[in-house]
């Protein structure tokens, strides 16, 4: 019974397809006509393709205080193929190529005549345009516009953290120069280009006047010393001529009887030649001890030289000391002061590097960044195939779909028109 039924059923259908043949045959040819018609109006078009090659870069972002985090290459070639991907068809891309270009499209259109094929580090993007050259210029023009707008895009950290660095610069600038102007002031004020210099150099200063003083101090003494043992000699000596030239005065004066009378008893009288002798021997003497007496002199007068000499020098060696301590006074607030210039001036120097680094890479992502053209768009030399059967074969299989469809919609609305009259008819009869 069951399979009575489903023949039965089976061929119910195959009667109401049968009754209305002439719409499954009729919806095709129709699909068919317009797919063709549609087809031939169409003008033809010319497809330029060219190749661009993705260049990773380092990030355009500008690290103050710490590393960004490190991307591989691959994920890098993909993220920017993801980003120029939707970047080639932004309507304010097509717009500039249609401004350009004065093409007679809008940015919707255009953006639908655009394909793009991702394939290892390569994007290979094609345009189709009525004609050859159009094709060619706009595929050109398109990706021009769309390589400076992701390059703008890409850059814009780099370029946001140079207008900050710059301005960080500026303010850090007036710092750096105030705070080396409060050292000028203190420099000028205290006579003192470097305190630390200067200290050093009023160390050295006080062991050369202490080692001249002590030089001097010992000159001193020396002299003082040989001064006084010249002094001594001459004094001896002295003492001895006179004592020579006594004698022989004392020889010359004594009576001749007296000489006589006591000729006897006495040592022989000295002769006349003795007598010279002895005064030339006490002239020697007093010549010598003359001359010790003036080398005393001289020693003397030198060792109060050395002396006058030493007190200069300890009269200088207070006032160093005076002005060594008031140096070490101000070194703390020295200090301070040059601190605070080198503080600034790393934290300039830290801006400016950082700065530089921004321009850099501001310079290589709106310059070389991300994509170049290895491939350039070639003039098409034949249209684009038109793909008429596919659309015939495909519009085909739809109407007839739909036909089949209609054919069981009518039907039933058929059917249901039916029912009302035929129990209108039954009532009447009866």
């Amino acid at each position: 019974m069951m399979t009575y039924a489903t023949q039965n059923e089976f061929a119910s259908y195959i009667r109401i397809v049968l009754r209305r043949w002439w719409l499954i045959l009729l919806l095709p040819l129709v699909t068919t006509a317009v797919i063709v018609a549609v087809s031939r109006s169409t003008p033809p078009m010319y497809q330029a393709t060219t190749r661009l090659q993705i260049l990773p870069v380092d990030s355009q972002e500008v690290s103050l205080f710490s590393q960004t985090r490190f991307t591989a290459t691959s994920e890098q070639i993909q993220t920017i193929h993801d980003e120029f991907y939707d970047v080639l068809r932004l309507p304010a891309v097509s717009w500039q190529t249609i401004a350009d270009l004065g093409l007679n499209l809008n940015a919707t259109e255009l953006a639908k005549r655009i394909d793009s094929y991702h394939q290892a580090d390569f994007i290979d993007v094609s345009l189709r345009m009525e004609t050859p050259e159009l094709a060619q210029q706009a595929l050109s023009r398109q990706v021009e516009n769309a390589i400076a707008y992701y390059r703008s895009f890409r850059s814009t950290p780099a370029e946001v953290s140079l207008a900050f660095l710059e301005k960080q610069m500026d303010e850090q600038s007036q710092k750096l120069a105030d705070a080396q102007q409060a050292l000028q002031q203190f420099q000028l004020e205290n006579e003192v280009s470097d305190l630390e210099r200067e200290i050093a150099a009023y160390q050295d200063l006080r062991r050369s006047l202490t080692m001249q003083r002590d030089q001097a101090l010992i000159e001193a003494e020396r002299n003082e010393k040989l001064a006084e043992e010249f002094r001594a000699l001459s004094e001896a000596n002295f003492a001895k001529a006179e004592a020579l030239l006594a004698t022989t005065v004392v020889s010359e004066t004594v009576p001749a009887a007296e000489a006589e009378r006591g000729a006897a008893e006495a040592a022989p009288a000295s002769t006349p030649q003795e007598t010279v002798d002895v005064r030339s021997e006490a002239e020697s003497l007093l010549a010598l001890a003359r001359s010790q007496r003036s080398s005393a002199e001289q020693y003397a007068a030198l060792a109060q030289g050395y002396r006058t000499a030493l007190a200069e020098y300890n009269r200088i060696l207070d006032k160093r000391q005076q002005e060594f301590i008031y140096y070490l006074g101000l070194q703390e607030r020295y200090e301070a002061l040059v601190t605070d210039v080198a503080r600034e001036k790393a934290t300039y120097d830290f801006l400016a590097d950082k700065a530089n680094e921004a321009r850099l890479k501001l310079s290589q992502g709106e310059k070389v960044g991300y994509l170049q053209v290895t491939t350039p768009p070639r003039l098409p030399g034949a249209a684009v195939p038109k793909n008429t059967l596919q659309l015939v074969a495909v519009g085909i299989l739809v109407s007839l779909l739909v036909a089949v469809i209609l054919a069981f919609v009518l039907e039933v609305l058929e059917s249901s028109l039916s029912e009302p009259k035929l129990k209108t008819v039954d009532a009447t009869r009866l």
